[in-house]
């Protein structure tokens, strides 16, 4: 689910149920469970998250290694199932064009004294700086302006930064601290340097999470939409460049300098000799990828149902740790295969077409279904319908328990008969539907409803391992996200085989 869009929080519950069941005691299936919802299974919906969370992957961050083997495992599915290819040129991938800013490998690495480094640090480029050579590192403690040394000439300055009440306060806020080593930046630039070095000495995962948003790594890029999109400003002049743990004390022991508490042991003027060379390079015709098909419905086939789902996720961390993301949105995406796999093997077709679409770009700011939207592979005037599943395997803030969180809500202007059928489908399966729209413009289904077509959102919301390299696929509920898979099955195939579309009903006091 996608971060900083913001939206007003409220939260109903709805169609409260007596349920003796917990999450992993799921009821088995009601007699009248549509056709096929019974191929929704937890065995293959494990199956498919861990290996969507794995570390082989490493995070899938939108066009690296890792994203492109999902995509292709999604679209080796949709192939197994015999899903008619709804991307480019036949293909089941659809590509969008991204501008991709990275680090040129054999043009990038930290020298200090005798031993060369080529990974472990990240890179926030300064403004239109592509290129960096400097010698010689010179110590400036936290980076206040009385502290760097006189005569930096064209060297490196080195600040250690201070991580504790980063971390007491959170990785946003740490994104927002990420701001202060600018102007620190700043301050160094106008005495001559030409890149700052921040040291990172603490295991804390404020910072270092932070910058997987907005930091160049070894292997990950920074993105920016379109073919026309603009490089990421930057409003210091020189790079960033945050070292981790063994760099900075490579580093530090070069100069012989001590950390004591929050203070230092240190030699008058302390450096060391070394070399930084950075080299960003700029590919304005990059693409990144969706993954899209479709089952061919029968008397209503010209018009679809779509079900959506993002499957990248926020790469690796500075530390090599992956941001696995298993239920941001591992947990999601299986459900979009299993819900796939459902229809295409169901002893009946579904009366209307069913387009199933697995995004990139969601955790950028909804990029492939925002593309998808302006480009569609099916006419959009006949989509009367998206039903989008993202996080869908934990107990968040809002759908803990047997709950689960579901958008718009009838206090919004895009509430729909859609949301209706989902909450008294849910009571079927034993689950309790909460609504609210705290969370309507951070994921995918936005951007259908941005073009009037009627949506749902269904999700578990934040918690405590959200956007955190702790969201493992061991956490995950199978018997729960079973049963959420089986609720948007449940909503889409009733859609599929009405004949009626479903209804904009509008902002109303009640649900009737």
């Amino acid at each position: 689910m996608q971060t900083f869009r913001i939206s007003t929080p409220f939260v109903l519950a709805v169609f409260a149920c007596s349920v003796a069941a917990q999450a992993d005691e799921a009821p088995g299936l009601p007699a009248d469970a549509p056709v096929g919802m019974e191929l929704v299974d937890r065995k293959d919906l494990e199956r498919h998250a861990r290996y969507l969370a794995s570390d082989e992957l490493g995070g899938r961050y939108t066009t690296t290694a890792g994203q492109l083997a999902a995509a292709e495992y999604i679209a080796s599915h949709f192939e197994s199932l015999g899903l008619k290819p709804l991307g480019d040129k036949r293909s089941f991938v659809q590509h969008y064009p991204v501008v991709c800013s990275y680090l040129e490998a054999k043009q990038t690495k930290l020298r200090i004294a005798q031993r060369t480094f080529e990974v472990g640090f990240a890179v926030i480029p300064g403004k239109d700086t592509k290129r960096v050579s400097a010698s010689g590192f010179v110590f400036a403690e936290h980076g206040a302006p009385e502290s760097f040394p006189p005569g930096i000439g064209r060297g490196v300055p080195v600040i250690v930064a201070r991580t504790r009440a980063a971390t007491e306060r959170g990785a946003m806020t740490a994104r927002r601290d990420l701001l202060k080593f600018g102007m620190v930046a700043k301050e160094a630039a106008d005495r001559g340097a030409r890149a700052l070095v921040v040291c990172l000495l603490e295991d804390d995962g404020g910072i270092a999470d932070a910058l997987n948003y907005d930091a160049l790594l070894p292997g990950k890029p920074i993105l920016g939409y379109g073919n026309d999109g603009k490089e990421v400003d930057r409003p210091h002049p020189i790079p960033l460049v945050f070292v981790n743990r063994e760099i900075s004390t490579a580093l530090l022991d070069a100069m012989s300098v001590k950390v004591v508490g929050d203070g230092f042991e240190s030699p008058r003027r302390a450096k060391a000799s070394g070399r930084l060379d950075l080299a960003v390079k700029v590919d304005r015709r990059a693409t990144a990828t969706n993954v899209v098909a479709v089952l061919e419905g029968d008397s209503l086939a010209k018009e679809a149902v779509v079900f959506s789902a993002h499957m990248d996720h926020m790469g690796t961390r500075l530390d090599g740790d992956p941001f696995n993301g298993a239920d941001d949105n591992a947990s999601g995406t299986s459900g979009l295969l299993e819900i796939a796999e459902a229809f295409a093997k169901a002893s009946a077709r579904p009366k209307r077409s069913v387009v199933f679409l697995a995004v990139s770009g969601e955790e950028l700011g909804l990029w492939g279904s925002r593309y998808w939207s302006e480009n569609p592979t099916w006419p959009l005037a006949r989509v009367v319908a998206d039903i989008n599943i993202d996080m869908i395997g934990r107990d968040g803030d809002i759908a803990t328990g047997s709950r689960v969180s579901a958008t718009p809500s009838h206090r919004h202007a895009m509430f729909s008969t859609l949301v209706q059928d989902a909450a008294r489908f849910a009571s079927r399966l034993g689950l309790e539907l909460t609504v609210g729209d705290k969370y309507y413009a951070r994921s995918d289904h936005y951007n259908f409803a941005e073009k009037g077509v009627p949506v749902v959102f269904f999700c578990d919301g934040e918690h405590v391992d959200y956007h955190r390299v702790t969201d493992h696929a061991d956490k995950l509920d199978f018997p729960k996200m079973e049963r959420i898979a089986r609720l948007a099955y449940w909503t889409g195939r009733a859609v599929a085989d009405s004949t009626e579309r479903p209804r904009v009903l509008g902002e109303r006091s009640g649900w009737s």
